[in-house]
């Protein structure tokens, strides 16, 4: 009778876990000699900021540009690789009778993006580098990818530009049209259009599709920010584009190559000037894109001592306000991914999803300024229950030999992230947040409350 019980109370207990007032639940519907004692604990846990060198650049986006924090200090750079795709069995140029003089009129590389942070007026620089080595399918690339495994730091740019992010050489009514799509264009040396037509004319097979294309023609390009600072781009597509003038007309048309996430792009962040943050005990830090996460060690082993059953577990993280106001506000992280230590790599990389109990996400709550997770019961369970199962598989060892194997058995990370969504609105990918977001939690010197529900029959 105990056993299918206990199945009827965990259902009931989790339709009034959120009631605090729980202390005679078990008393009211259970014979004398089966009562359930129904208990609320807190317990405590520990929180510090850990420095992130680099995160899995896998994105729909890259990255340009330069910013320092002025509240922090902290300096933020970054710049991408590129690669383009060829349309597989496309007539990639118009035949030789119908471009004059069967050659580029201009070659141009073009920076599209609907959104930047900092400053549209500031005066940035950025440098274009051919690659000699391209990226590798299937490789994980970090943000601290080395670039000059790909390109010859010692060669000279195949160009410059210096640029702002809205191009105020444009005409209002341009700069306001809803069709206008922002853009950084950065002319290339027009020898490169005109190989790519003669090459097509000669061995049409190379831009058959992207591999080829990559292989044979272009092999990408490095660009780089070198001059500036406020002003860093999200920039949602590159376009490599050859422009051609119709034979008859003189009309000037273009073909376009466009790197995406399917032909590899990637970008590399720098992040400096963060230990001060990292070292502040007062608090803990959530910065984007590599720079900070919050560690977060619960206390199982304490948790699980009396051998009750933990029905549920329920830990907030609440957000600091800015202490004071600046020109160009950081974004607050909207999900943060709760993830077990050992696998905040494998996560990512095996593109998992969460399952409430090695992984949890939660959104932000602006009415609370908070990250509430409501129950995490499941995580601290099988954590427990790996010890448990180590320690009996060896006898002779002793829990402080477990922590010593396994020091993040009982640690979590908080990961800002962004989903992904069918078309039906289920989440079928996390991937790391890249924006610049940016969130001071409570904690550090003060420890966090896990308020608990947990049950075990009378005597």
């Amino acid at each position: 009778m105990k056993k299918s019980f206990i199945y009827i109370l965990v259902a009931l207990i989790c339709c009034i876990a959120c009631d605090d007032n729980t202390g005679t639940l078990g008393n009211s519907i259970t014979p004398g000699s089966d009562s359930i004692d129904i208990k609320t604990r807190t317990y405590y846990a520990t929180t510090r900021s850990v420095a992130v060198d680099s995160v899995l650049g896998k994105t729909s986006k890259v990255y340009l540009g330069r910013f320092t924090d002025p509240q922090t200090s902290s300096l933020l750079e970054a710049d991408f690789i590129a690669q383009f795709n060829c349309v597989e069995g496309g007539n990639v140029f118009p035949p030789a009778d119908s471009i004059k003089g069967d050659s580029a009129v201009r070659t141009e590389l073009r920076l599209f993006f609907t959104t930047f942070f900092g400053d549209s007026t500031n005066t940035m620089e950025a440098e274009v580098y051919q690659l000699l080595n391209t990226l590798e399918e299937g490789e994980k690339y970090y943000t601290n990818v080395d670039p000059t495994l790909f390109y010859d730091p010692s060669s000279s740019p195949l160009a410059k530009k210096v640029y702002t992010a809205i191009d105020y050489t444009l005409e209002d009514s341009e700069l306001s049209d809803n069709e206008h799509y922002a853009n950084v264009c950065i002319p290339l040396p027009n020898h490169i259009g005109n190989e790519m037509i003669k090459t097509y004319r000669s061995n049409p097979e190379f831009f058959a599709n992207a591999t080829s294309f990559i292989e044979n023609i272009c092999s990408g390009y490095y660009i780089k920010s070198t001059h500036g600072d406020g002003t860093v781009l999200y920039i949602d597509q590159v376009a490599l584009n050859v422009h051609f003038a119709d034979m008859n007309t003189d009309s000037v048309y273009v073909t376009q190559f466009v790197s995406s996430e399917e032909v590899l792009q990637t970008s590399r962040f720098s992040t400096q000037k963060v230990d001060h943050l990292v070292a502040d005990s007062t608090c803990t830090y959530l910065k984007t894109p590599a720079g900070i996460f919050t560690e977060v060690t619960l206390p199982i082993a304490e948790m699980t001592a009396d051998g009750d059953s933990i029905n549920s577990a329920k830990i907030i993280f609440t957000r600091y306000n800015d202490a004071e106001e600046t020109r160009y506000q950081f974004g607050t992280p909207e999900t943060l991914l709760l993830v077990r230590k050992s696998e905040m790599d494998t996560f990512f990389e095996k593109n998992r999803l969460t399952d409430n109990v090695s992984a949890f996400y939660t959104t932000y709550n602006k009415t609370y300024n908070r990250y509430e997770y409501s129950n995490i019961a499941r995580l601290i369970i099988h954590a427990e229950n790996e010890r448990q199962a180590w320690l009996t598989a060896h006898p002779n060892a002793t829990e402080s030999d477990y922590d010593t194997i396994n020091p993040d058995w009982n640690k979590v990370v908080l990961i800002p992230v962004t989903t992904i969504k069918d078309s039906n609105g289920s989440i079928v990918n996390f991937r790391h947040d890249l924006s610049l977001n940016s969130a001071r939690l409570v904690g550090g010197n003060d420890k966090i409350e896990i308020k608990v529900i947990c049950s075990a029959f009378k005597n």
